[in-house]
């Protein structure tokens, strides 16, 4: 395993206890579909949570969210809505996108950013 997927995988570790400590429910992890992959899916409260989670050790190419340009907003909006066609019991829910941020710039410290809604594409209702 390279160490940018074991940075990945940390980063998503402690995204998903950062979650869970909050109250959400995490439905699925490294949801995977023909159009591509969601780190999680959770619930907060019942609202259904699509979470992107950028993890980085500096910010020499800029914030973690800054990586979730259009291109991906857009195909995070396909594999969501391919979720909830495949889940029809999530379809008139309410959804957000969120990312969360995690910064490991060493051993010794660790940063979690959450941004709720961090983006919304159409009217966030896709049925």
């Amino acid at each position: 395993m390279s160490s940018g997927r074991s940075l990945g995988n940390a980063g998503e570790n402690m995204a998903a206890a950062y979650l869970l400590e909050h109250g959400y429910k995490i439905s699925e992890r490294n949801y995977r579909c023909p159009i591509g992959e969601m780190d999680i899916v959770a619930f907060d409260g019942e609202e259904l949570v699509f979470v992107e989670v950028k993890t980085r050790t500096s910010l020499r190419y800029g914030y973690p969210y800054q990586a979730v340009d259009y291109r991906k907003q857009q195909r995070y909006y396909r594999i969501s809505a391919f979720y909830r066609a495949s889940h029809p019991q999530y379809a008139d829910l309410n959804c957000r996108f969120d990312v969360i941020e995690v910064y490991l710039p060493n051993n010794d410290t660790q940063n979690i950013n959450h941004i709720k809604n961090a983006f919304e594409v159409g009217d966030n209702r896709y049925y």
